[in-house]
């Protein structure tokens, strides 16, 4: 792939969200009341209402995005994905073996469904009457989504677990700190391996009508981010852990732990303590994902181009995103849920404010495909037993 030239940088082209909270909130409420009344058969329209909303207030250099898919379509997908998924949970309470065997199959399936679904995805999506189109292979698919990932899953196991087992007798300190390090290093470089495979087959598959996109991608970066985020975690219970020490609660939360009996004020003191400790990881763990995500879209980004003419840029900010995602989810927390329409609404302002398109877009000729859209089968099973990719 091409360097990221100055010709690329000559133009910038920012994204924008017009859409505003008070509008949005009726279409909202609106789709869950239809949707509740109907027994669920509305949801079809509820989701075409607002991937068209949110779409056609999404605008780039003048012009905004186009959601093309049909009611029709999506509850067709609907019906089917629903019912596959009432099947299962049924045979789970009626059949576990037989359950893990269609949970096997559709593991099995899994690929094949997320090409179908990206597909599906890219070519209801027009941009200036050229649409999307997603020409990833089924073969890379199934090596990239699921050989890759379960070869690194054996592979983190088999070295740190076998190395452990191996010393145990003789050497049980070494072959317990050795085990943990070799599971550390194995699961960091297994996490890049995956991931730069998987992100590499999706932005590479993807087409603007007959323009495709391309991104080279480096382990060593992925690798970095995953050292980080763990280091991160280690580090912020480390802390936690001293707190704890510090404030004279160890004996007292493991009292509580273990059942000793202790004294009301002393037992009201380690529950708020213990109480305290989850909230701390729970935004650890905000923190951890927000920092993930915002080193790997930006690097994915910065490696991705189109038609070697046009480069993308994501200027996501750690502190912008953590920030974002918390007071959304108090957001929605105090206010019941019905401040979700707001959530999504300042959700889809700040990725567009850290998205922007760099190159002329007036030279580059696009011309629209002739493909027609797959059914939304794929994508209604990919909502339904919630399987997401996440490459960014």
């Amino acid at each position: 792939m091409t360097e990221h030239s100055t010709d690329l940088s000559t133009k910038q082209h920012s994204f924008n969200f017009h859409g505003n909270a008070s509008e949005f909130f009726g279409i909202w409420i609106v789709n869950i009341l239809l949707t509740i009344v109907t027994f669920g058969i509305y949801s079809a329209w509820a989701k075409v209402r607002t991937n068209t909303y949110f779409y056609g207030n999404t605008e780039l250099d003048g012009d905004r995005f186009e959601y093309l898919a049909k009611p029709m379509q999506i509850l067709i997908g609907r019906i089917i994905a629903v019912v596959a998924l009432i099947a299962w949970t049924i045979l789970s309470g009626i059949n576990p073996i037989a359950a893990i065997v269609c949970g096997l199959l559709l593991a099995l399936a899994l690929p094949y469904l997320s090409v179908r679904n990206m597909r599906f995805d890219a070519r209801i999506t027009r941009y200036r009457n050229v649409r999307f189109n997603f020409e990833g292979s089924y073969s890379n698919a199934y090596l990239n989504i699921l050989v890759k990932p379960l070869a690194a899953y054996a592979l983190i196991i088999a070295s740190s677990f076998g190395f452990s087992a191996l010393l145990m007798e003789s050497h049980p300190v070494v072959a317990i700190i050795g085990g943990i390090l070799l599971f550390t290093l194995t699961a960091v470089f297994g996490y890049a391996w995956v991931m730069v495979g998987m992100a590499s087959y999706v932005v590479n598959g993807y087409r603007y009508g007959g323009k495709p996109f391309s991104a080279e991608l480096n382990m060593v970066e992925y690798a970095k981010i995953a050292a980080l985020g763990g280091a991160l975690f280690l580090g912020s219970f480390i802390l936690g852990f001293l707190l704890i020490i510090g404030l004279g609660m160890f004996d007292v939360l493991q009292a509580l732990f273990t059942g000793d009996v202790i004294d009301p004020e002393t037992q009201m003191t380690s529950v708020f303590a213990l109480l305290a400790g989850y909230l701390y990881m729970f935004f650890i763990g905000f923190v951890i994902a927000a920092f993930v995500k915002t080193r790997i879209r930006n690097y994915l980004f910065s490696k991705t181009q189109i038609d070697n003419t046009l480069q993308l840029v994501s200027n996501m900010t750690l502190g912008g995103y953590l920030a974002l995602i918390i007071t959304n989810l108090l957001l929605t927390i105090f206010t019941l849920g019905l401040g979700r329409a707001w959530a999504d609404i300042r959700h889809a302002q700040y990725m567009a404010s850290a998205t922007q398109l760099d190159g002329d877009l007036a030279l580059m000729a696009v011309q629209d495909h002739n493909l027609e859209a797959c059914n939304a089968i794929a994508d209604e099973m990919v909502d339904a037993f919630d399987i997401n990719l996440n490459i960014v």
